[in-house]
């Protein structure tokens, strides 16, 4: 019991000592009982905050044949990995050049596709691709413009020559037919980057700074560009592929 309460409850009359001792004990429980709701607050609050931490986040759709794009980027999956994924999957790893008739057409989900008319194919691994054929490349984007969460969309070599997977419409499931994941090949190397998704990490490589081609008001080339481009030998590249 506090003496200096005890003390100024005697000098304010002259007590009956069982009424100070019985206003103290009321005084006591009163300030137990506010220490009691004050914790219980804190508690609920350290409760629903713990629950907003641990809560999932959202995550996007996963883009068929790849791995998961997130927001502001693409999952970590090495490309030996990715190459590993497509002949699993019944894809076509290509080495080619590509050019656009200029049509386009959408998938169930919204998706703009354009197609790719792709010439001196040579196949590295899964079904042969013959020259001529049509495939559709995505721009990352949907009628009213890039899709938050995909990666930067389609990025070539301006005279045309590609690195790609072809997949067929029975592993992707997507209306539109034979999708094609790209990138670049300039002076004999592959320019990985985020338009498409590609992973260079492990690999040798040199930072890239020259030109590309891109589908008409993508804008794929400044979205890969913020996390850099990636130049790795044709000749490792077509080592994976051909493991």
């Amino acid at each position: 019991m506090d003496i200096s309460e005890l003390t100024t409850a005697f000098a304010q009359h002259d007590p009956d000592a069982t009424e100070v001792l019985a206003g103290l004990r009321t005084k006591r429980r009163r300030r137990t009982h506010t220490r009691l709701l004050t914790g219980t607050a804190l508690g609920g609050c350290v409760i629903i905050a713990v629950a907003v931490v641990l809560s999932p986040s959202s995550t996007s759709p996963p883009n068929s044949g790849t791995a998961p794009a997130q927001a502001q980027g693409c999952a970590a999956m090495s490309l030996d990995e990715t190459l590993a994924a497509a002949r699993s999957g019944g894809a076509s790893v290509v080495i080619a050049h590509g050019a656009l008739p200029g049509r386009q057409t959408q998938d169930s989900g919204g998706s703009v596709y354009d197609a790719m008319v792709l010439s001196s194919v040579r196949t590295l691994a899964g079904p042969a691709i013959a020259s001529g054929s049509t495939v559709w490349v995505s721009g990352g984007r949907g009628p009213s413009g890039p899709v938050p969460g995909t990666d930067a969309g389609a990025l070539w070599a301006p005279d045309g020559q590609l690195f790609g997977i072809v997949w067929p419409q029975q592993a992707t499931g997507l209306s539109v037919g034979l999708t094609l994941r790209i990138a670049p090949v300039v002076n004999d190397q592959v320019i990985l980057s985020t338009a498409g998704c590609w992973d260079a990490t492990g690999l040798p490589s040199t930072p890239f700074h020259g030109q590309l081609a891109e589908l008409p008001g993508s804008n794929s080339y400044a979205r890969a560009a913020a996390s850099g481009f990636h130049a790795v030998p044709l000749s490792t590249v077509e080592h994976l592929a051909a493991r």
